[in-house]
């Protein structure tokens, strides 16, 4: 039983590995946050748990007031005559089509490094716009803030991790994988 063994291994440890310096910030980040939403804690009289309150989250963003920059062809929309060319074409067809290019290699080189200039740990952030969804409505990220949370390996280098503030009754963090080109930086 190796996960015997490994769990009595982990038991057995008094200390907790160190954080890297990003991991550290990250912790302290979630801690500060945490802090920033608390109201206040109610004790009970009788012994029971205490009742944290939390400030209440601002509201969502409206898809609708963040337009995207390209065209969406919903497959529902189209003729039935159209349906069918379309189809015939490609039997695999998605629900909707979109007209947003793929970035070119030397346009993704350009992206990334005009992003050095603003790009870091904790960089406050908003999604000023995103990839369609599978039926080609407008995402619900868009307009929303956060900030950087994580790099990606150099495979990756136009993506980025963001972790989205809290909107609405949302309750747990959202850490988000979205392209360098969907955002852009704040000051908040």
């Amino acid at each position: 039983m190796d996960d015997q063994e490994e769990l009595d291994r982990l038991l057995d440890q008094s200390e907790r590995p160190t954080l890297t310096p990003d991991g550290q910030w990250r912790a302290n980040y979630r801690k500060a946050q945490r802090q920033r939403r608390l109201a206040g804690i109610q004790l009970d009289m009788f012994g029971a748990p205490a009742t944290e309150h939390f400030h209440r989250n601002p509201k969502p963003t409206k898809p609708e007031d963040w337009p995207l920059d390209y065209e969406i062809t919903r497959f529902h929309d189209l003729s039935p005559g159209e349906q069918a060319q379309q189809i015939a074409a490609d039997p695999h067809t998605p629900w909707a089509r979109t007209t947003r290019k793929a970035l070119t290699p030397e346009e993704k080189v350009a992206m990334i490094a005009s992003a050095t200039n603003w790009l870091r740990l904790g960089q406050r952030v908003r999604i000023t716009g995103t990839t369609p969804s599978i039926d080609g409505s407008n995402e619900r990220r868009v307009g929303r803030v956060g900030v950087v949370w994580r790099f990606c390996s150099p495979i990756f280098a136009d993506y980025v991790y963001i972790n989205l503030d809290l909107v609405g009754q949302e309750r747990s963090e959202k850490v988000i994988f979205i392209e360098l080109r969907d955002v852009t930086p704040i000051d908040d």
